[in-house]
């Protein structure tokens, strides 16, 4: 785990202030727009952590919206992405920073190289989508990172089980079965109140969360939100010159609606 318990911070405040961690999620693709910029804006207007796409040669997400993204991301390298998660941290210094990895972005990049870059350039853990892939989940659970698996829900118990006991803080449970995916709120609801049922661990909620009204309610049963589609879209549909007053904009009654009322 990091020397600075950024992530744990962060979940313990939440915690106190009765109310669900904001993650937000951006890609890094400088020709679409300021990569460095928006992340400010976001963090400014009430995200509490950041998940970054590190595009790689091999990645391709399934959702339509993150997908779309890291093409437009194509011209841009993996070391222009370290570099921007190391402006972050250094201007970001309490803001947890969690890379994204797919299977492709290890396959692409090679775990030692991968782990080494991550804890140099500041970041406090790894959402992994894929956890089990070529051993990805105990890699980085022994690496100090943190681990954040995203568990689809046809995980088994042992899978679960598997990713509870290597993630230091937190899992990611996806309700739909790709980002950007439809969600009905009633439906993702009862899954995320099911789902506290049984949880060893505190775990985010995400894939297809997109407005207050969803945040909301899944705000009660999860330690956090994550919202990466409707950010990228949020972004992508603005003028040129407003968006990073749109992200803010978003961002801002996104977090409003994490409160936990009482």
């Amino acid at each position: 785990m990091a020397v600075v318990d950024r992530l744990g911070g962060a979940l313990s405040v939440a915690r106190d202030a009765d109310r669900a961690l904001l993650v937000v999620y951006l890609t890094h693709a400088p020709e679409e727009c300021a990569p460095f910029e928006l992340a400010l804006t976001a963090v400014e207007a009430g995200a509490d952590v950041l998940e970054l796409g590190l595009p790689t040669p091999s990645a391709a997400p399934r959702g339509e919206e993150i997908r779309a993204s890291f093409r437009r991301a194509s011209g841009s390298s993996t070391e222009q992405a370290w570099e921007l998660l190391q402006r972050l941290r250094e201007a970001l210094p309490d803001t947890p920073l969690l890379p994204l990895v797919y299977p492709e972005t290890s396959d692409d990049l090679g775990w030692d190289p991968l782990l080494t870059s991550a804890a140099r350039c500041g970041a406090d853990g790894l959402v992994l989508t894929r956890p089990w892939h070529d051993g990805g989940l105990e890699k980085v659970a022994t690496s100090g990172l943190s681990a954040v698996p995203v568990l689809p829900a046809t995980a088994s118990a042992a899978e679960v089980a598997r990713a509870e006991a290597a993630a230091a803080h937190l899992t990611y449970r996806a309700l739909a079965d790709r980002t950007g995916g439809r969600l009905d709120p009633d439906v993702a609801c009862s899954r995320a109140r099911e789902l506290a049922a049984t949880a060893a661990k505190p775990f985010l909620v995400g894939f297809g969360i997109s407005d207050e009204r969803q945040i909301a309610a899944l705000a009660p049963h999860s330690a956090g939100v994550v919202v990466g589609s409707a950010a990228i879209r949020a972004v992508r549909t603005a003028a040129p010159g407003t968006r990073a007053r749109a992200l803010h904009s978003a961002v801002r009654a996104w977090r409003n609606a994490t409160q936990v009322s009482r």
